[in-house]
This record gives structure tokens, C-alpha cells and sequence, in this order.
């Protein structure tokens, strides 16, 4: 038997001990904190408003409506909304993690939607809405089904 047989053997032995540590060791996530949704449209229906809250970031079969708020004026109606990512992320093993920082992939998200409803204390009437960035959001009145009211506010530049 050749002297370096047992060292060889050994070296082996740690190696792969080491890769299977590596590659079994996960990373763990915290969960997810709700964050600021961004607001494309405003359905209204006297004091109802449905804001549509989208994330570009995550699906929509992840999504849940955390919080929908409007802050009143004499002028306008301040809308915010708050989304909540709820299906668990895949934890990364070590391994992994290291390769995404070798070798960072581009990731664009699919995105997804959420429709939030937010009732005022007076209707909305000639207020312009507006988002938490300070943007004016586009207003459309619900007229019959949502595909008509879609269709209707998409059409026109200025529905209200």
C-alpha cells in the first residue's frame, strides 16, 4: 500500500465533508415588511374609491392588500396603498448565494395587481387625486361592468 493512500483518503473525506456543508447550509429570510404599492387608476362611485395598488416586483397570486388610506382636502385626495408579499421565498443554499455574487443574474419581476377600496366622508366630486409621490392619479367613474369601465376610462384622456 502506497504511504500517500491514507493522506489521499483523508483529503477526500474533508472535501467532501466541506461540499456537503456548503451545499447544505441555507440562508435564512426574514419576512417580508409591507411596502408602498403604486397607484394607476381610481374607480369612483360617489364616496367609494377602488384604487388599483401594482407592484412590479412581485405576482399576483403573492399579493395581499395590506392598507389603503385617503387624506382629504378642500382640492384634492392624497392616496396611499400598502402591499404585503405573502408566499414564502425559497430559501438560497450557501452555494448558491455565492454563485449569485459571482455571477449576478438580471431578474425582471412579472408583477401583479390589487384592487383596494378606500370610502371618503364626502364624494369625490372635482378633487384631483393624488398619489404619496405627489402624481395625479388618473379618475375613472364606474359605469356598468368593470371590462365598460375600463374600456371607457383607458379611451378617453380626462373621464371625469
Amino acid at each position: 500500500m502506497n504511504p500517500l493512500s491514507p493522506w489521499r483518503l483523508c483529503f477526500l473525506l474533508v472535501l467532501a465533508i466541506a461540499i456537503s456543508v456548503v451545499t447544505g447550509m441555507r440562508e435564512s429570510r426574514p419576512i417580508e415588511p409591507p411596502f408602498a404599492a403604486r397607484i394607476d387608476t381610481v374607480e369612483v362611485e360617489g364616496r367609494i374609491l377602488l384604487l388599483h395598488a401594482f407592484t412590479l416586483e412581485t405576482s399576483e397570486e403573492c399579493l395581499k392588500a395590506e392598507k389603503a388610506e385617503a387624506a382629504e382636502s378642500e382640492m384634492s385626495v392624497r392616496v396611499r396603498a400598502t402591499l404585503r408579499d405573502i408566499c414564502p421565498t425559497r430559501e438560497r443554499t450557501l452555494l448558491e448565494k455565492w454563485l449569485e455574487e459571482i455571477w449576478p443574474r438580471f431578474h425582471l419581476g412579472h408583477g401583479g395587481g390589487v384592487p383596494m377600496s378606500v370610502t371618503l366622508d364626502r364624494p369625490l366630486g372635482h378633487r384631483k387625486v393624488i398619489d404619496e409621490e405627489g402624481r395625479e392619479v388618473r379618475v375613472c367613474p364606474i359605469v356598468g361592468t368593470r371590462v365598460k369601465t375600463m374600456r371607457r376610462c383607458l379611451m378617453s384622456r380626462n373621464p371625469l
